[in-house]
């Protein structure tokens, strides 16, 4: 069966599919890539960079000051149309986790709804025509339909921005009086427990909305 041969509803449907999962797509890739980034080219170095001091100072020898490092002038050093932005690299790397959590939350809030909306368009097909290929016409992040590997790359893709976020708050609660230190101005540690306990709660609930929605979608799918 051709798509002209579809109702007008499904059409809607799959046109208003297509925009959603094209959105989807743009922002799981910024996210994706903007936190491995990150990581790998800011936070780890940094962090690393803070340990490094910490075991000169334990020799009671000479150490530069985290400011001479290129690394404390990654993000002050950019300027825009505004301005220099006005950001310390340790305010950014403190941020990380927060940041990836609100990011998983968008990203998992846009693939939930992609879900749903492509269960409503297999109600539809299999109205229809029970034999068309739901997964060729309307392809998603994670869909067991696809093959066990498939759903284990878009698992694996879609869990390695928190995985990443909760590595970092593990990597901050360890050098956090190093951090505070390097910092324009410093909360209480309780501002920082909460704060990092509330990112890991969210990337958590973020990545069960997704598992419960796909475990619907799979029952139906049966």
């Amino acid at each position: 069966m051709s798509l002209s041969e579809l109702t007008p509803y499904l059409q809607r449907l799959l046109d208003l599919y297509d925009e959603k999962r094209k959105r989807f797509q743009w922002s799981f890739s910024l996210l994706l890539v903007g936190a491995i980034a990150f990581f790998f080219l800011v936070f780890f170095p940094y962090m690393t960079l803070l340990g490094n001091l910490v075991a000169c100072r334990s020799t009671q020898n000479e150490c530069p000051p985290v400011e001479s490092s290129i690394l404390a002038e990654r993000f002050t050093g950019v300027t825009t149309s505004w301005g220099n932005i006005p950001i310390s690299t340790a305010e950014v790397v403190m941020l990380f986790p927060l940041l990836v959590a609100v990011g998983l939350a968008a990203v998992s809030a846009q693939l939930i709804g992609l879900m749903r909306l492509r269960l409503a368009i297999r109600k539809q097909l299999s109205s229809l025509d029970p034999q068309i290929d739901v997964p060729l016409i309307a392809p998603i992040l994670l869909d067991p339909k696809r093959g066990i590997l498939d759903l284990l790359a878009g698992g694996a893709a879609l869990t390695f921005p928190p995985i990443l976020g909760l590595f970092s708050t593990n990597l901050i609660f360890v050098r956090l009086s190093d951090l505070r230190q390097n910092l324009p101005y410093a909360q209480s540690t309780l501002f920082y427990n909460t704060l990092y306990t509330f990112s890991a709660i969210l990337m958590l609930v973020s990545l069960a909305r997704v598992a419960l929605q796909l475990l619907q979608n799979y029952r139906y799918q049966k």
